[in-house]
């Protein structure tokens, strides 16, 4: 006979659950503000109440990546070995996370051998990821291409996942965001967000790149303008481009167009979004 479980005994086995999501939230917050060391205390105790869940790990890896980042080489010391082991943890609760494997994959490919990295282990974290998402495969394969020094390989990874799936906006911006990033092939690169926007108008991280990408080159300045506007009236989901690096790249774009009050206006909103976002600051003290 099949027991009937009450609302009672289901709340309960929610709680765990219930009393981890406002953590998650907070943390994800606390990133968003560039607020690394509040993320990491939020994000730790998310983990100490729900060590199975993926999720929190791989957004305590976040974390102290954020920490690294902000912080220098004495940060790194401390929290890269803290941010692989956070990373390992999410993929083997979630072999599917191909978000914490690509974490892996650039701490493999960028960190010295004494610290842990190893092409060989950054290689085969693509290899996993290409088996889930082909596309971000690929992205996976070219980032460590590029710490090698192999541009052509690096380059190809994207030509073959352009190839692979023509239809892809996603495809298209990642390419787009290579040419823009790496080649500095400015023109090809905003061919590769039109592309992308064509086959989908609504792929909103082609139009963040596409304005970053017109501050970042000083041309096509009018379109990047509009892209960025558009952006900043979305909301965006995990994993994609902040509104407060949005503010700053619109920043850029008045900036390199001669609109100064405007700029002034967008460094301003990305520093109250994010306080620590230090390429605001500069650019309000270039105008100040």
């Amino acid at each position: 006979m099949r027991r009937a479980f009450g609302p009672a005994l289901i709340a309960l086995a929610l709680l765990p659950a219930l009393a981890q999501a406002p953590l998650l939230d907070q943390g994800r917050s606390a990133l968003r503000r560039g607020d690394a060391e509040t993320a990491i205390a939020l994000l730790e105790k998310a983990v100490t109440q729900a060590p199975r869940s993926a999720e929190a790990h791989y957004l305590l890896a976040s974390a102290y990546g954020a920490k690294v980042m902000s912080s220098g080489m004495l940060a790194a010391a401390r929290y890269g070995p803290k941010m692989k082991e956070a990373y390992e943890n999410a993929v083997a609760l979630d072999p599917r996370h191909v978000d914490a494997r690509f974490g892996l994959v650039q701490f493999y490919a960028m960190a010295p051998g004494m610290m842990g990295g190893s092409t060989e282990k950054a290689l085969d974290q693509a290899r996993q990821i290409k088996a889930v998402d082909p596309i971000l495969g690929h992205r996976a394969y070219s980032f460590v291409y590029s710490q090698q020094k192999k541009p052509e390989l690096a380059r190809k990874e994207y030509l073959d996942a352009v190839r692979e799936a023509p239809t892809s906006p996603k495809a298209h911006s990642l390419f787009g965001q290579y040419l823009g990033n790496v080649e500095k092939d400015f023109k090809a690169a905003f061919e590769q967000f039109e592309t992308a926007l064509k086959l989908d108008p609504a792929y909103m991280p082609a139009l963040y790149h596409l304005g970053r990408t017109a501050g970042q080159s000083g041309t096509n300045l009018p379109r990047g303008e509009e892209a960025l506007k558009r952006y900043l009236a979305y909301t965006p989901e995990d994993g994609e481009p902040s509104l407060a690096a949005a503010h700053y790249h619109l920043g850029v774009v008045y900036e390199k167009a001669g609109k100064r009050a405007e700029a002034r206006q967008s460094y301003g909103a990305a520093l109250e979004l994010n306080p620590s976002l230090k390429e605001a600051a500069a650019g309000l003290k270039r105008l100040s």
